[in-house]
């Protein structure tokens, strides 16, 4: 997993990996996977409220609460988050780009696939890709889940201030005191 992850994030500020050994052959677990819904996970069902909130006070925004849609379903919904990648029955990998730290992230950068992920590069944004893999483990199965994020370039430097800038500051800046010269 770790190469589909490196193709496109290979370089990230953050990253988080979780793992669980279940007792259930994989292809449960990615049956389960993909029928989670929000009324089976109370606790991140009340983050997610909370996380709303501020969109939904402004009636914008799709609604995620949705209780009786699976999880995997829901955060696709409006382009929110893209398939990357997705080995059906072993692995799917997820991009978005958005503003996570705003109140009120806004819409997600428009992306409709992996190239559109790759390519995207407007500053004031972050990148972030989770992926889930079910392997084979003794006779049951590992999870493993892995988030990274990364923040867009920023703007790019100008190698001092524009030209009209500095034409700027000279119009509204006096001129030096001269030594010995009196006010009037």
């Amino acid at each position: 997993m770790d190469e589909t992850l490196d193709r496109f994030l290979p370089a990230y500020g953050h990253r988080t990996v979780h793992g669980i050994t279940l007792a259930a052959p994989p292809h449960e677990v990615w049956a389960a996977l993909h029928a989670v819904t929000l009324a089976e996970l109370p606790l991140p069902r009340m983050l997610l409220a909370l996380r709303t909130l501020p969109s939904r006070l402004r009636g914008k925004g799709p609604d995620l609460l949705d209780r009786s849609v699976p999880l995997a379903e829901l955060f696709r919904r409006g382009d929110r988050w893209v398939t990357l990648a997705e080995e059906p029955g072993r692995s799917l990998v997820l991009g978005r780009v958005a503003r996570f730290w705003s109140p009120v992230p806004g819409e997600p950068a428009p992306l409709r696939d992996g190239a559109g992920f790759l390519s995207f590069r407007e500053p004031g944004y972050a990148k972030a890709v989770i992926s889930h893999e079910v392997l084979a483990y003794g006779t049951g199965s590992r999870l493993v889940t892995e988030t990274r994020i990364q923040g867009t370039p920023a703007r790019p430097a100008t190698g001092g201030s524009r030209p009209e800038q500095r034409a700027r500051r000279r119009r509204n800046s006096s001129p030096p005191p001269v030594p010995g010269a009196s006010l009037p």
